[in-house]
């Protein structure tokens, strides 16, 4: 690379406007490499560089290598944002190159941005010799260039020139000293068109040392749209003539370019192209000698061709191109637009094709096209491949490219990083595809803590698994996701009931586990119902691998009393099943169980105490009937021989209540006097008094007093011991009638 310019540029250089220039190109930045028939200079950005600017340096100054005017003298630029890279390629013909016995030499400006501007000049020689007539179609132009000493042979043995019998007289009558372009098209011929005139409408022409070159973009007026063998083309056919002393001067310049777009079949890429490409009037008995394949101005050995999979058919008078998708050679890019992954495939294809004609003159054909796919997108779906019976979400995510990782996944709610270890039992497994895809196996177990599961209706136990996958780019830092939801049904699930059984001291109850049970709270009340609780309630329970057997005796917390009289009363104890999840009762395991009445004192939410006792384990001589409580008119609701049954509102028959220690408790008295005989003489005596003291307490947190006696939780009962009060009383003599 030289990087030096001639002294009258460099003056001219002086008043450029440049911020920042710099005498050495940094290696790695900007690359040149000279191909068969065109320079090749890349330049590779990175993130923070913009995009840069080329310009040809020529005799009359800088020449900015816009599209259009790159179109018309053989330079092409393509800016990659992908990979970063800029890409300038040149015609070894192109405007402003010095063509000299060293080689062609460029000379150019590149401009990154504002602060770094460089110069490249580049000399290359021709790895092949030019053919006496060459084609090359270009991305953004068609150039023909043929030998300047030879020109259109029209009297030459051999070659059909019937046709041009018309066009020489039409030429040499047309000729003048200055050089002319005709046109031809759809047998039909166009006014001869100055050199400058034909520029104007895109057409340039120039001579080289020993060559004649016609270049014009793609699609210029006088070009036509054609199909040869099946396949469409664009053909220039001009011809270029001048009157020399007693003579004229013709020069045939023809460019034929396939204009087939490619195609894309969801694995290969595809290109037509004919056979013989210039099977024009002039030119009859062209016969195709080579055909080759390479990428980016470069020929493969057709051996290594075909091991990347391109593949050359003949289909008659076409060659059907197929590249498979990913091929070597090509380059993939892939992206993430609105949370889908997006790839595109391309490749710059090279192509030769060598043709020979009747006298057997070689004529070379070079393509470089640019293959590209549509955007593909690759939408992850996954697959519920559960299975009940294992008890374990299996969830395949699936179509995942392989330039994708999964980064994260995020279960109810519950984020993981792929690949780390956590305190679940949830597994991720990659799977590799045959498809250029890869994928990834999740298994959840139903009962990990993670996995949402809820008693969806009676009979019917429901799990949910609620999963958003992380997806990214490699090298890209570029993520999308995939939601997915999932859910199981488990059909004959039923919340824990317990079997009770009567008995004389109490209510048994009884419960055979199932592997369901852990989705319900088994309470007493609001209270869990574990050993501890029952143990400090006074029940005995037993809970092994079998079941639970929970004894709850008479008069134990959790007992509804009713119906209660001397005789009987019958005594109700509830357990409940609530969903673990949303606490909601599920199933009442109750009891009811008649019971031999014999004594007891019952403390009822309401406020009402119910109380049934012998009052004459103390005092045989008491009478049940005549026993009050503190207010004489409370009397027994039922009596027998010897007991009694008081049942009245707390804040009645004289009772009293007092705080203490985070309890409320409420009092009162039964009683029993005896009855008192009359006598004729007075006397002192000492009779005795049967007391018993009842109690309800309450905890004051669950008692509301305010208006009426409510509270939320039973009292608990207890009476005191029973007294026998001696008072000595002075009974008086009943008055004697007047009459005895």
């Amino acid at each position: 690379m030289h990087l030096c310019l001639p002294f009258t540029f460099l003056l001219f250089l002086l008043n450029w406007p440049i911020k920042a220039m710099t005498g050495e190109v940094p290696t790695g930045i900007i690359e040149t490499e000279c191909r068969d028939r065109y320079l090749e200079v890349n330049v590779r950005l990175d993130n923070a560089m913009s995009e840069p600017r080329f310009e040809a340096i020529g005799s009359s100054g800088l020449h900015p290598l816009t599209k259009e005017y790159g179109a018309m003298c053989g330079y092409y630029t393509a800016m990659f944002r992908d990979t970063k890279i800029a890409e300038m390629r040149a015609s070894y013909f192109a405007c402003h190159t010095k063509q000299d016995s060293d080689g062609f030499t460029f000379n150019l400006l590149i401009m990154i941005g504002e602060e770094m501007t460089y110069t490249v000049s580049k000399t290359c020689t021709l790895p092949l010799p030019l053919s006496p007539r060459e084609v090359i179609c270009e991305l953004d132009y068609m150039e023909v260039i043929t030998d300047s000493t030879v020109p259109y042979p029209i009297s030459e043995g051999g070659v059909e020139h019937q046709s041009w019998d018309s066009l020489f007289s039409t030429v040499h009558s047309l000729a003048s000293p200055d050089w002319q372009l005709m046109f031809l098209k759809e047998g039909q011929q166009s006014p001869p068109l100055s050199l400058t005139k034909a520029r104007q409408l895109g057409y340039r022409l120039h001579f080289a040392p020993g060559r004649v070159v016609l270049r014009t973009p793609y699609n210029g007026p006088l070009s036509l749209l054609t199909t040869v063998d099946g396949v469409p083309v664009e053909v220039v056919h001009a011809v270029l003539f001048s009157r020399q002393r007693w003579s004229a001067v013709i020069f045939d310049l023809v460019a034929v370019c396939s204009a087939d777009q490619g195609s894309f079949d969801g694995t290969k890429l595809k290109w037509q192209v004919p056979a013989v490409t210039l099977p024009l009037s002039g030119h009859a008995g062209l016969v195709s000698e080579d055909i080759h394949v390479g990428v980016k101005g470069r020929l493969l050995d057709p051996q290594v061709a075909a091991e990347w999979g391109y593949n050359l058919t003949f289909d008659g008078d076409r060659v059907n191109i197929s590249i498979p998708f990913g091929a070597a050679g090509g380059q993939k890019h892939s992206f993430v637009a609105q949370n889908t992954y997006l790839e595109i495939y391309s490749i710059y294809l090279y192509y030769k094709g060598v043709f020979m004609d009747s006298i057997h003159t070689e004529s070379r054909h070079w393509y470089t096209k640019l293959l590209m796919t549509p955007l593909l997108p690759h939408v992850p779906f996954t697959v519920n491949r559960t299975i009940l019976e294992e008890r374990s979400f299996t969830v395949y995510l699936r179509n995942i490219p392989l330039d994708v990782v999964l980064t994260t996944v995020n279960i109810n709610d519950h984020q993981f990083a792929a690949g780390m270890a956590t305190d679940s039992e949830f597994t991720i497994v990659e799977v590799p595809h045959d498809n250029r895809t890869h994928g990834y196996v999740l298994k959840v177990p139903f009962e990990d803590p993670i996995v949402r599961k809820w008693y969806f209706r009676e009979g019917v136990l429901k799990y949910l698994l609620n999963v958003n996958f992380t997806l990214n780019i490699m090298n890209q830092e570029d993520y999308y996701f995939h939601q997915a939801s999932f859910e199981a049904r488990i059909h004959d699930v039923y919340p824990p009931s317990f079997d009770g059984q009567c008995m004389d001291h109490g209510i048994v109850f009884k419960l055979l586990h199932n592997e369901f049970d852990f989705m319900w709270n088994v309470t007493i009340g609001e209270h869990p119902l574990t050993e501890q609780f029952a143990a400090m309630q006074g029940y005995h329970m037993v809970n092994d691998s079998q079941g639970v057997v929970l004894d709850v005796p008479l008069f134990t917390p959790g007992y509804v009393y009713e119906g209660i009289s001397l005789e009987r009363f019958f005594g109700s104890f509830e357990i409940l099943s609530k969903d673990a999840r949303t606490r909601e009762i599920q199933k009442y395991s109750a009891k009811r169980c008649p019971f031999q009445t014999t004594e007891l004192i019952v403390c009822s939410p309401r406020g009402v105490m119910i109380v049934a006792v012998d009052v004459q384990k103390s005092t045989p001589q008491a009478v049940p009937q005549r026993t009050t409580l503190l207010d004489p008119l409370c009397t027994p609701k039922e009596t027998d021989d010897s007991r009694v049954l008081f049942e009245f509102q707390l804040s009645t028959c004289g009772t009293v209540h007092k705080v203490k220690d985070g309890m409320v408790t409420f009092e009162n008295m039964i009683l029993f006097e005896p009855e008192h005989i009359p006598s004729t003489k007075p006397v002192i005596t000492r009779d005795t008094t049967f007391e018993l003291a009842i109690r309800c307490s309450y905890p004051v947190t669950e008692v509301n007093m305010d208006s009426s006696f409510k509270s939320t939780i039973p009292g608990f009962g207890s009476w005191g011991e029973a007294r026998n009060v001696v008072k000595a009383m002075e009974i008086p003599l009943e008055p004697v009638p007047s009459d005895v």
